[in-house]
């Protein structure tokens, strides 16, 4: 359970985040994190795409030196770090782990000398993956800041504009300092999804009906907020997020696609409806809500049940393959996003897979004849079709 220290009275327009110090010993890691005010903060740690320490705080101020993007490298456990302005009222740190950790301590220090910085202390030390799945998740309050992040980023209906080839942008999971899972034979996931990512790429552009963007066509790792502004930038018709994905158990295998999940969009709706600035009127708030939420999920799984038709011919889908998650990487998208799992690094016959340019160009075709047939369902407005023909997901 996260603990929560007493705010002392501190303008929210006053805090910062001055300062991120790290102290490591054998199989425990030290996060400091300086700040200009006595702070609440709540520390817990999240599995998923990749294992976090997540720090939620006050609004505040970024005001590091030499970190002015807000991003760091770590120690110890954490591998790297971000800086989020989550809200009107909220912030936080991510901090990504490059090993399953559970929080053993986490407390708030007062300046060790006159008109030094407040200092918030979180404890993690190395534990075994069940462990870490266990302590790791969203609780109620733990949540809220998520539910503060989905309700904000709920935007008016949008319409691509009218162009003579449809926009995509692609975004290769990880990257530089984030190598993502890491296979039995040492593959980098990383590196398998810029493989395939360039590989769509190719085709789709060969189709001559598409203009393909890509949130990095090299090892580097950019920000979420950087590879959701290539497509906002683009005011792309599609997003497409490409992972691999890893299990402790080397006997599971297969592709999947994700979209949000109805929790997530449940608590969004519920604070949309609150918090909407559309106009004063609630009725109308309501209504325009509805419109938002439903035709973000409706044509983000629409895509993503295309999608697993034409996957199923280019090799094994995971069990239940249309599945939903709290993925940052989608929140934002206004356009049709999923997240699609190629397989898993962790089976041999799946890391070969991702490994082979045969293979990849396989499965990519696949990919390729999905994102023809879900524009093909749809009419110039937006509109499916053919809605009978895609079987969405119970609401």
């Amino acid at each position: 359970m996260a603990a929560g220290l007493a705010l002392c009275g501190a303008s929210l327009a006053d805090q910062e985040v001055r300062d991120v110090r790290f102290g490591v010993e054998v199989s425990t890691t030290r996060v400091v994190i300086e700040m200009s005010e006595p702070t609440e903060f709540r520390a817990f740690t999240l599995d998923g795409l990749s294992d976090r320490l997540v720090v939620d705080l006050p609004q505040a101020r970024w005001s590091v030196e030499n970190l002015v993007s807000g991003e760091g490298v770590g120690h110890g456990l954490v591998d790297a770090f971000r800086f989020f302005d989550n809200s009107m009222s909220s912030s936080r740190v991510v901090f990504e782990l490059d090993h399953p950790a559970v929080i053993v301590n986490q407390f708030a220090l007062d300046p060790a000398t006159p008109g030094g910085n407040h200092r918030l202390v979180i404890d993690v030390e190395r534990s075994s993956l069940d462990s870490f799945q266990t302590a790791s998740g969203f609780n109620h309050t733990r949540a809220e800041s998520l539910d503060s992040l989905i309700a904000e980023r709920v935007e008016a209906v949008y319409v691509p504009p009218q162009r003579d080839r449809r926009v995509i942008v692609i975004d290769p999971g990880h990257g530089g300092h984030d190598p993502g899972s890491i296979g039995r034979s040492g593959t980098h996931e990383s590196q398998v999804n810029l493989e395939a990512a360039r590989e769509l790429r190719r085709q789709l552009e060969a189709t001559g009906r598409y203009e393909v963007l890509m949130t990095r066509d090299r090892d580097i790792y950019p920000s979420w907020e950087e590879r959701v502004g290539v497509m906002e930038d683009a005011r792309a018709d599609l997003f497409l997020s490409i992972h691999a994905d890893s299990s402790s158990n080397a006997d599971v295998r297969g592709a999947a696609v994700y979209t949000l999940n109805d929790r997530a969009e449940n608590r969004a709706r519920a604070r949309a409806r609150e918090d909407s600035s559309h106009t004063q009127q609630a009725d109308v708030n309501n209504i325009l809500v509805e419109l938002e939420l439903r035709e973000k999920r409706n044509q983000s799984s629409a895509f993503a049940e295309v999608l697993l038709e034409h996957l199923d011919d280019a090799g094994p889908l995971l069990a239940n393959p249309h599945r939903q998650a709290n993925l940052f990487v989608l929140l934002d998208p206004r356009v049709p996003a999923v997240l699609l799992e190629m397989g898993f690094v962790t089976n041999r016959t799946d890391e070969n897979n991702l490994n082979s340019a045969s293979a990849r160009r396989r499965q990519m075709e696949a990919v390729t004849r999905g994102i023809d047939s879900y524009f093909a369902r749809r009419g110039d407005d937006g509109e499916l079709l053919d809605q009978t023909a895609i079987a969405l997901p119970a609401r």
